[in-house]
């Protein structure tokens, strides 16, 4: 607007000298006809003064040649009276000529002051579009400033963004890293915990050789009294037997501090993980290939254990006899095996805090998948905030496309203003004559083109907006487009479901009917039971006072005949309790049925209303303004391929497991009333154009005519 206002402006300039000399010469021609006009006046006067100077001289030639002629006389007195009247009468048109040109005169001094002010007002007018432009040229280039420094930005977040890219590669790296050293940790637990129970099924087979040994030795009580030697030596092995489990306790404490001091340099050491894992591992393998060995050294031992054990069964057959002398020493072994015990609980409970370490290295582990999520989330809001780059970037360059534009129209308007003024020019120097008719038209011009430029500028504003509105137009026509797609298909499953429901309710019903006929049958197969009962009943009753031997006939009949009025009483009540089943199960589908219905013409309802909306704009609209352009339709695949919402909406296909019908009813209902709202705003946007067509309608054969 400051610019247009700057080139209304700079027409002033141009045409306000121009004016100024027209109104210049006017006003000395003007001059110069009122000085013609007093000289034309004192002619005038002078020629009257020197016609009635002959005049007067002739008629006193006359009154002195004919005073006898007295008729003569009265008649050239009489065209005296009339000459000198005539004469009186030019003198008052003349006067009246004066007094209009004096007017006139304060007229033109008016107009000279007018057109002063009018002057100076230009001149304010040209400072002040001088001071704008200037002010403008500061504009253009600081506003040149910030679109380098949003440039100079932009490539910064570019660079931001490979760096994010590459810092995320290595976060990707570090985590495969990480979850191969874990899967390699859990193993080793495996096989530690394997190993352990290995351990503890060999405690096992050891109590039961040494619940077998007891049994042994109560039936070698008598034979160990005389070999006391023998059972020394047993002591001592049994000693070094316990030397040696005190050994295997001592490294399962040490592999238990081993995996303790594991577990802590796991918690504290997360900032160089990969570094000390790697270092752990490399611990583990050795403490691994160490324990490979004891295993190795110990199932040598446990051999020659198996071997010395069956060569003590040898001597304890020979030594039965020495039972007796080894029975005190049996109950000390007993004190030792109650030790063993005890120690067997602490074992255990080391096992349930080894268990107590596994559960915390779970938790861990879920901890650390609940990291993968997070990593998840931060890489989708990566590629959320790229794909908003991209669209940012798209739109600067047409913002940058628009703005070029906008120049290449300034320079057009700038040239066509340069055509007009000329035009000015020529026109003023040929109409000179009609001079304030120019000046009128000059002023009435000035302000239709004013009002042109405005309405040039609104008619852009409003065609850029159409543009724009008929490419949001267009999208949401398709996405209505697609919503009818999956609203009829909603229909039509609906509609199926509907029939089928109805077939069933039709099977439901012969059904019903079915066994209420088949009902109904066996009432009356129960009915006439119960009469042939009933019947029976008397036929007792009067048999029983001719006979007793008839008695435990007819208590055998009675018993039958109650086992079946029993038996009927019980069909009838398993009957109307499957009717009322199936009565109340018929209910349940009729509501069904019946909601199914409703929601099926409601469905309808909306769909004819869209059917109409879509009918009417499409009527409205011209022939090819809705097809697609290749732009939308990759866009539209591009979004199809998506795993949203949105894909969805434009594939036709369920993408997301967490839609449901209410959710997409809710997305209809906004939708609708989105498209509604679009369909108002455009049908007054048409109307203003029209009107704003029909403004420059009107002024244009003004213009071309002037």
């Amino acid at each position: 607007m400051q610019k247009e206002d700057s080139q209304e402006l700079q027409n002033t300039l141009h045409v306000s000298p121009e004016s100024n000399n027209i109104a210049i010469n006017f006003v000395q021609k003007e001059f110069n006809a009122t000085d013609d006009n007093n000289l034309d006046l004192k002619e005038n006067s002078k020629e009257n003064g020197k016609s009635e100077g002959p005049i007067d001289k002739q008629e006193k030639e006359a009154c002195g040649q004919d005073c006898s002629n007295s008729s003569e006389k009265a008649l050239d007195r009489n065209e005296l009276f009339n000459t000198i009247a005539i004469q009186q009468k030019y003198i008052e048109s003349n006067m009246q000529k004066v007094k209009d040109l004096e007017e006139k005169c304060s007229i033109l001094d008016i107009l000279k002051m007018d057109l002063e002010q009018k002057l100076e007002s230009a001149i304010k007018h040209k400072d002040h579009a001088i001071k704008e432009k200037d002010n403008m040229v500061v504009r253009y280039a600081v506003g040149e400033k910030a679109v380098i420094k949003e440039r100079q930005q932009r490539e910064q977040l570019e660079k931001k963004l490979k760096e994010s890219h590459k810092e995320f590669e290595l976060i990707q790296h570090k985590l495969q890293t990480m979850i191969s050293e874990k899967n390699r940790i859990c193993q080793m637990l495996d096989n530690k915990c394997y190993e352990f129970k290995t351990i503890q099924s060999e405690l096992e087979k050891t109590k039961q050789d040494l619940n077998n040994c007891e049994s042994k030795l109560k039936w070698t009580q008598t034979s160990l009294k005389i070999e006391n030697e023998a059972h020394k030596e047993c002591q001592a092995k049994v000693d070094n037997l316990n030397v040696k489990v005190q050994e295997y306790n001592s490294q399962i404490e040490n592999a238990k501090k081993s995996a303790d001091d594991f577990v802590k340099n796991f918690t504290t050491s997360q900032e160089n993980k990969a570094y000390v894992l790697d270092q752990q591992v490399k611990e583990q393998q050795a403490t691994l290939i160490l324990l490979r060995h004891e295993k190795t050294d110990k199932e040598q031992q446990i051999k020659k254990l198996e071997s010395q054990l069956d060569h003590l069964q040898t001597k304890y057959k020979n030594l039965i006899e020495e039972n007796n002398e080894l029975s005190l020493k049996v109950q000390h072994l007993e004190r030792e095996r109650l030790e063993q015990e005890e120690k067997l609980r602490e074992l255990r409970g080391f096992q349930d805090q080894q268990r107590q370490d596994a559960a915390d290295l779970q938790a861990k582990n879920v901890q650390f998948e609940q990291l993968k999520l997070q990593l998840k989330q931060e890489q989708d809001q990566f590629t959320a905030l790229s794909e908003q780059m991209t669209f940012l970037k798209q739109r600067n360059q047409e913002l940058e496309s628009d703005m070029e534009s906008c120049r290449l129209r300034e320079k057009e308007l700038l040239l066509f203003t340069q055509q007009l003024t000329d035009k000015n020019v020529r026109l003023q120097s040929e109409f000179t004559t009609i001079e304030t008719k120019a000046q009128q038209l000059v002023c009435e011009t000035t302000m239709l083109k004013r009002q042109l430029k405005e309405q040039e500028t609104k008619m852009k504003l409003f065609s850029s907006t159409l543009e724009d509105e008929k490419s949001k137009y267009i999208l949401e026509n398709s996405n209505l487009k697609t919503e009818l797609e999956e609203t009829t298909v909603k229909l039509n499953n609906a509609l199926k479901e509907v029939s089928h429901h109805e077939g069933e309710k039709l099977v439901l019903q012969r059904k019903c009917d079915l066994s209420l006929k088949e009902v109904t049958k066996e009432l009356h197969q129960c009915m006439k039971k119960l009469q042939q009962c009933e019947s029976s009943d008397s036929s007792t009753h009067t048999s029983n006072s001719s006979s007793s031997l008839n008695v435990n006939s007819n208590s055998q009949s009675d018993v039958v005949d109650q086992v079946s009025e029993s038996k009927g009483v019980i069909d009838k009540e398993t009957l109307i309790n499957h009717i009322v089943k199936l009565q109340r199960i018929s209910a349940k589908k009729s509501e069904k049925i019946d909601f199914l219905e409703e929601h099926i013409n409601t469905l309808v309802t909306e769909l004819q209303k869209k059917t109409k909306l879509l009918q009417g704009y499409i009527l409205r609209e011209q022939t090819g303004s809705l097809n697609l352009n290749s732009k939308e339709s990759n866009n539209k695949t591009q979004l199809a391929k998506l795993n949203d919402m949105i894909a969805s909406i434009y594939s036709g296909r369920r993408h997301d497991e967490h839609l449901s019908v209410e959710l997409l009813l809710d997305i209809n209902n906004k939708l609708q009333a989105v498209l509604e709202d679009v369909l108002l705003n455009n049908i007054t946007l048409k109307v203003n154009i029209r009107i704003s067509i029909l403004q420059f309608g009107k002024y244009s054969p003004v213009i071309w005519q002037k």
